[in-house]
Parts: C-alpha cells; sequence; structure tokens
C-alpha cells in the first residue's frame, strides 16, 4: 500500500504555549494530503469540550474513508473506521469541560480498532480502511455543518500502535519520532495556519482562534 509521502524534521519545532479554540461552525482546520494511511495507525490529541456545545455531532479529527474521532448526539464518544465508521465507543461523555486524552488505534493486519480515553482502554471493533479523502478535518466535518466546541492541542498522527493495552496519560506535548507522520503543537498563537513539526503538512484554519494554554505548566487537570 502506498503510505503517506513525509519528510522527518531534523528537530522539534514546538515554541510558545497556545492551542486552539472552537466555537462550532464554521470553525474548522483542514489538513489536505495525497496517498493512502499507513497499514497500521494511531491518532491521538488533547480536547477540552464546552459543557453548553450545542451541536448534534462533535467531530474531534476525522480522515473520511479512514478514521472519525468525535462524540455522538448521545453522548458516547467513537473512534470509527473505514467507510462505515465501525467503531470502538465509549458511553460516557467528555463535553464536560475537563482536559481529556483521546487516542484511536487500527491494526492493520487483524482491523482490531481501539479507543483510549486518558489512557484507558474503552471499547473495539474490527474495521477495515475505506477509501481516503483528500483531507483531514479537526474540529469539524462534512462541510463545516458539524463541528466541535472547545480546545484542542497536540494533535499527533503515527504509522503505528502507539497503545495495545491501558497507559498512563501523557502531562506533556508529543515528541517527534520515527513513526511520527504529522504533529501539530497548535503553538503558533497567530495566524491563519498551524505546521506540522513532521512533514509538510499544514492545517489551515477557518474561524478557529488561539487560546493561551500550556499542557506541561498544569493544563492536564
Amino acid at each position: 500500500m502506498l503510505m503517506l509521502v513525509y519528510l522527518l524534521a531534523c528537530a522539534d519545532q514546538s515554541g510558545g504555549d497556545f492551542a486552539l479554540a472552537f466555537d462550532g461552525p464554521p470553525d474548522c482546520g483542514t489538513v489536505d494530503l495525497e496517498g493512502s494511511p499507513p497499514d497500521s495507525f494511531t491518532i491521538e490529541l488533547w480536547m477540552r469540550g464546552d459543557t453548553d456545545a450545542g451541536a448534534q455531532f462533535r467531530p474531534f479529527v476525522t480522515w473520511p474513508g479512514v478514521f472519525s474521532l468525535a462524540e455522538r448526539s448521545d453522548g458516547a464518544v467513537l473512534f470509527g473506521v473505514g467507510e462505515d465508521d465501525a467503531a470502538a465507543s465509549s458511553p460516557f461523555t467528555v463535553m464536560d469541560g475537563v482536559l481529556h486524552h483521546l487516542a484511536g488505534t487500527y491494526n492493520g493486519a487483524d482491523g482490531t480498532v481501539r479507543l483510549y480515553i486518558d489512557g484507558a482502554l474503552q471499547g473495539q471493533n474490527s474495521a477495515f480502511v475505506g477509501e481516503p479523502d483528500a483531507r483531514i478535518q479537526v474540529g469539524c466535518a462534512k462541510e463545516y455543518t458539524e463541528a466541535f466546541s472547545g480546545l484542542i492541542d497536540e494533535v499527533r498522527f503515527s504509522s503505528s500502535l502507539r497503545y495495545d493495552a491501558d497507559f498512563e496519560r501523557p502531562t506533556a506535548p508529543f515528541k517527534a519520532d520515527d513513526d511520527t507522520v504529522m504533529l501539530f503543537h497548535m503553538d503558533e498563537g497567530q495566524g491563519e495556519t498551524s505546521e506540522s513539526s513532521v512533514g509538510d503538512f499544514v492545517i489551515s484554519l477557518t474561524e478557529t482562534t488561539w487560546l493561551d494554554f500550556s499542557l506541561s505548566e498544569g493544563g492536564a487537570e
């Protein structure tokens, strides 16, 4: 399978202490890309959801045809893989005003999909990746009509299974390594783009705002 073409950076490029704030439609971040996902992968991020968010479907990060990490209108968090979004899910909401680490893993060898919240395995399922779209969306989905309200920080996409059991919740910004495909620290603090510290990937931002935020200085409650 053709892998995503990416260039490894020589050094981590994180700078200030910021995160991205979303306030429902049309707030969105979009990464344009070509190619297929790795055979196995992990997508993870930090988020803090607004308790009064009104959207019926709250996408955190999605790659149509490949994966969707989101919360449904019934409050269940899901990590779906493939065009049918066969999902591993958790029955409780993360739109509670508390900072959470979310991670979804996909094992291409056997199709196992797993969802982790704050280091705890919440569920698993079986699925297979479909036809990938030419974009990854952060904080939105379906032409911006479905959107997230809250904070998103430290989005990392990796070409490996970083977790296969419960793990200790991270307490610091992610570091790039040989398995890192994309890593958005979201520390620019200004402008309409956020660059990955690995590879030639950029999030184009629509109506989002920058928020002073330091994960390493107590952001993880």
